[in-house]
């Protein structure tokens, strides 16, 4: 069960672990962005940890086709991983699966039979022309019971259903932006105790799983919806949004001087 009277604080990170971090592996929207904006105050700070040595990578529930424009105009940041794990992307590279290529066509079909069956009302993210595998639904507003009923509808189908703050995903499997973090992060010679993963939704749950990198971070909302999450940060700011990044990037730059 997730408590969440568990969380540390962000102040209490010790400062030899935060000096241990080479990489943050960053969620995007309600984590670097602020009332659905990339915050100015997050691409300086960006530039400034690449400058004190530290690799930054969005790891992001957008599409391939927004995350490419991420890594190509973000100061420093060179990779990131889009569709909640699925692909790595790099400028001026095509697109590269981490996780199984998907059968969109099956999960645009589960969408439509949850909307005439069940009275979805999904309408699909106005991004969808730029994804590659992932299938995802504009949130709307909607409430965690009413997510919560959708996904009892599409596990019926053989399925998984997800949110972030901005999305509703269904998925093959219950996505992983973890997975495809570990598995990237080996590739690249990253070992999985100096990484730092930062997060506010339940599409985040992958990059918490105890034990799997160095240090997670959850902005101030995990507190409220913790029972949302497959898995829980150690460590939650005091802050939302951008402000939340700005703490984490400021603490572990203060621990190179």
């Amino acid at each position: 069960m997730n408590d969440p009277a568990r969380l540390r604080p962000l102040s209490s990170l010790e400062p030899l672990r935060a000096a241990e971090i080479q990489l943050i592996a960053t969620d995007v929207d309600g984590t670097l962005t602020r009332a659905g904006a990339l915050d100015p105050a997050v691409v300086q700070i960006i530039a400034d940890l690449g400058r004190a040595g530290l690799t930054v990578w969005p790891v992001s529930g957008r599409p391939a086709g927004e995350v490419l424009g991420l890594v190509r105009y973000l100061p420093g940041v060179e990779r990131g991983i889009a569709e909640n794990g699925l692909l790595e992307i790099v400028a001026d590279q095509a697109p590269r699966w981490l996780g199984a290529p998907t059968d969109r066509a099956r999960l645009r079909a589960v969408g439509d039979a949850l909307n005439a069956d069940h009275r979805a009302k999904l309408e699909l993210a106005g991004d969808a022309f730029c994804r590659i595998g992932d299938v995802a639904y504009e949130r709307e507003g909607r409430e965690v019971e009413e997510l919560l009923r959708l996904r009892r509808a599409a596990e019926a189908h053989g399925v998984h259903l997800i949110w972030s703050s901005v999305h509703v995903h269904i998925a093959e499997r219950r996505p992983d932006k973890g997975e495809g973090l570990e598995r990237l992060a080996a590739e690249r010679g990253f070992s999985p105790d100096r990484i730092c993963t930062v997060g506010d939704a339940p599409n985040d749950g992958g990059l918490f799983v105890a034990g799997r990198f160095g240090v997670s971070v959850g902005t101030v909302d995990v507190k409220d919806t913790a029972a949302e999450f497959s898995a829980l940060p150690e460590f939650v700011s005091e802050a939302r949004e951008a402000e939340a990044f700005l703490e984490l990037a400021r603490t572990l730059l203060r621990t190179r001087g």
